[in-house]
């Protein structure tokens, strides 16, 4: 939200309500080729579903990683010769054949360390990134699904309202006589909100919902924004299950 406001009565959206750059990027992950938004155009909640969804997915493939870690940690001397070597390598490219075992066990140790300590930064970071996203993403359904005016709306009470508050924002933002800013930030239709709803309905659905819920457990439990996804989804659900007629 660029404002915002109690009252929601000058609030102005970052991300519009379409969610096709999460439907277009579904099923692979496009890491050679990503999507350039021009600057004049202004994104999409897409983008925030989609790094939502590819986070949740990094969490547990970084998630197994490191306790697969913190297992051969805890049994270093069980682990077969040439994984012990593997690992002694990772820390002394040349000469591990050379030095006696129990030194081997020591830098295959301090790699496994390594290794732990690098996965819990990205876990870390994608539980951070789940966060925010869950944030940016209920904030936006909020407005656009409670307190948006949409601009083809036939109410003449709301399409006057809708005209006032055209107005306020153009005067917190200035008159940019080449760029309307604010008349592209709030053209919003009746369909795009109802494609909101039902995009929204179908891309946060139960198993992503379980899935954050599990992280939640598997991690956020021990830190101090412990409920914290929990409340979102929650919220996130429950504006999902509104109607607007």
């Amino acid at each position: 939200m660029l404002q915002s406001s109690p009252s929601f009565q000058h609030a102005v959206c970052l991300f519009t309500p379409s969610l096709s750059e999460s439907t277009n990027r579904d099923g692979s992950r496009q890491d050679t080729q990503v999507s350039v938004v021009p600057y004049w155009h202004l994104p999409g909640l897409g983008i925030i579903v989609y790094l939502l969804k590819q986070s949740t997915s990094d969490f547990f493939s970084y998630y197994d990683s490191h306790r697969q870690s913190v297992n051969k940690l805890q049994n270093v001397e069980q682990l077969p010769p040439d994984e012990i070597k593997e690992l002694c390598q990772s820390v002394m490219p040349a000469g591990v054949d050379k030095i006696s075992t129990s030194q081997k066990y020591v830098l295959a140790r301090r790699r496994l360390v390594k290794l732990i300590n690098n996965r819990a930064k990205l876990l870390s970071l994608c539980s951070y990134i789940i966060e925010i996203c869950l944030f940016i993403l209920w904030r936006h359904l909020e407005h656009y699904l409670l307190h948006c005016t949409p601009t083809d709306s036939q109410d003449p009470l709301l399409s006057s309202r809708m005209s006032f508050k055209k107005g306020r924002l153009q005067d917190s933002f200035g008159s940019e006589p080449n760029l309307d800013f604010t008349s592209r930030l709030n053209r919003v239709s009746q369909h795009d909100i109802e494609q909101l709803q039902i995009e929204a309905t179908n891309s946060f659905g139960e198993s992503l919902q379980k899935k954050l819920l599990d992280i939640e457990g598997l991690y956020s439990k021990v830190r101090s924004r412990y409920t914290f996804i929990q409340a979102l989804v929650r919220r996130i659900r429950g504006l999902l299950r509104i109607s607007r007629t």
